[in-house]
């Protein structure tokens, strides 16, 4: 009996875990005929098992994700005959098994000099598993989809474009509700929401706040995940600590503190370099907040018109762009209906909707050929 497998070990990470924690309760209803199983690691295998609620069945694979030892392990859940679905590109090098993958980016190939030393190896070897055995490949965006298909070559007939979605909670406010009043003697906030790597670009953002702020009243809240994280951006980390306390940095913040922080910010940046998608932007938007976002990756697929847009290359375009924001009340507000009216053209539903017909149609054909 063909089974599916699937590897949710990144439920802790950012991006990859806000995937996993909505799209998991949304298709396994879907695909019970197929007895799925969910890989967990042993730190997050008891939340991840308490928010299925026992709609799968949720085991341990004690391979630390993205490691030089899962290059080569193999779960042990995984038999010749299963379908394992994995929402990165660490697919399993040792297996036969037919694969799923969901692809975010390709960053280490895209941009490598800012993703890691090391890390492009890995990745063309992962790709190369792709191309073999994947049966379809999920990508958050068409520029991430262009991407697999420029860098790794993988079939087109085998990749659906799933776009991300926006958890409910930061629509919470009346499309007409206004902002929460501010401390009149309080200064107004801009804000950043992401990792703290590279490729993010925050130095840069940094370097032109500096520029600026004796210009403007507004403190920059970088709520920027940093401890842990891997190829964290060091200048910008020191930076911000001089900045202060000008600059916040705040670690992380659970969710309705986090949405709170968003909406009550005069408007959001976002200058990466490299976006697959781009969720804190789409976000932002969804709680009615303006964004600034960067000419690059899938940010204006992301943003369409209800964004203002910098070069994210350029530090003078990131200062133009802030003074502008700043500056223009009714900007901001054009922005703000614009972006809350197109982040609710992005749904969780409708991307859990496509994948879990995609598995489906995929398990059925293993099933049948195996037969």
């Amino acid at each position: 009996m063909t089974r599916l497998v699937i590897d949710a070990r990144l439920a802790g990470y950012s991006g990859i875990g806000t995937y996993l924690h909505q799209m998991l309760p949304r298709v396994l209803p879907h695909l019970a005929r197929w007895r799925p199983v969910v890989l967990a690691s042993p730190d997050n295998h008891d939340e991840l098992a308490a928010s299925l609620g026992g709609d799968a069945e949720v085991d341990v694979w004690n391979v630390p994700p993205l490691s030089v030892a899962d290059l080569w392990s193999v779960p042990g859940a995984v038999g010749s005959l299963d379908l394992l679905w994995t929402p990165h590109f660490n697919v399993p090098l040792r297996s036969s098994c037919a694969l799923a993958v969901t692809l975010h980016d390709l960053l280490p190939l895209t941009l490598p000099k800012l993703a890691g030393v090391g890390r492009s190896l890995p990745v063309r070897a992962w790709l190369r598993a792709m191309r073999k055995r994947a049966r379809v490949v999920f990508c958050v965006s068409h520029y991430t989809r262009d991407e697999a298909r420029r860098l790794g070559a993988l079939r087109p007939d085998r990749i659906q474009v799933t776009p991300l979605g926006v958890n409910p909670e930061w629509f919470a406010s009346a499309p007409d509700e206004k902002p929460p009043a501010r401390d009149p003697a309080s200064a107004p906030t801009m804000i950043y929401v992401g990792l703290l790597k590279p490729h993010k670009n925050v130095l840069r953002l940094l370097r032109a706040f500096a520029r600026v702020q004796d210009e403007i009243p507004h403190r920059l809240v970088l709520v920027a995940r940093h401890h842990g994280v891997r190829s964290i951006d060091s200048a910008a980390l020191a930076l911000a600590a001089r900045l202060q306390p000008r600059v916040q940095l705040v670690e992380d913040l659970p969710l309705p503190e986090l949405i709170a922080c968003v909406r009550s910010a005069q408007f959001a940046v976002q200058p990466s370099l490299h976006e697959g998608f781009g969720l804190p932007a789409l976000e932002a938007m969804a709680a009615g907040t303006p964004v600034l976002a960067s000419r690059a990756g899938a940010m204006p697929e992301v943003c369409g018109d209800a964004a203002l847009y910098c070069d994210p290359e350029s530090e003078d375009d990131i200062v133009r762009a802030l003074l502008v924001l700043v500056g223009d009340s009714a900007l901001r507000a054009r922005l703000a209906a614009a972006g809350r009216a197109r982040a609710r053209t992005f749904s969780w539903d409708a991307c859990a909707a496509t994948t879990a017909s995609a598995l489906s149609v995929t398990l059925g054909a293993l099933h049948d050929s195996r037969s």
